[in-house]
């Protein structure tokens, strides 16, 4: 892994992200997905939004030599994190959901073409990481996520 490699991966899965929205109508983003918990299409894109947007953050914040937000030393609960991000986007409209995505996306790719091949791929670099190397945070929040979601958003 290399940070071209890794751009060239978000991107990738994000195009075919993309593509998937753009498929969609009003209706189609209304409509609940199965095997999600209630969740709609909007709420699927608005919950990669969060999660591009954190690695965005996180990249910032590293680089910038500041902790990107306090932990509390419980252990993380991703479903209850999940919750709150569908809580918190509900009401949002389906345009201010498709363009926080589209400006989320432009923010971690800058992030990451910002970071040199150290900070992104050397283990240990940042504490705040727990050893781990800042690549798998922003492969995780993106193109590892954004595969994940993109059955959820395929019309059909």
């Amino acid at each position: 892994m290399d940070n071209l490699t890794l751009l060239a991966d978000i991107r990738a899965h994000h195009d075919a992200l993309e593509a998937a929205a753009a498929a969609l109508d009003a209706y189609a983003f209304a409509a609940e997905v199965p095997d999600m918990g209630g969740w709609t299409r909007k709420d699927v894109l608005a919950h990669v939004e969060w999660w591009s947007d954190h690695s965005a953050r996180v990249v910032a914040a590293l680089l910038a030599g500041r902790e990107p937000y306090p932990r509390d030393g419980e252990p993380f609960d991703i479903d209850a994190h999940n919750a709150r991000i569908l809580a918190e986007s509900r009401a949002r409209s389906l345009n201010d959901v498709r363009r926080g995505e589209a400006e989320a996306y432009r923010r971690v790719v800058a992030a990451v073409e910002a970071a040199s091949y150290a900070d992104l791929l050397e283990a240990g670099r940042f504490a705040w990481l727990g050893g781990e190397p800042l690549y798998r945070t922003v492969a995780a929040d993106t193109s590892e996520h954004y595969a994940e979601h993109l059955p959820h958003l395929a019309a059909g």
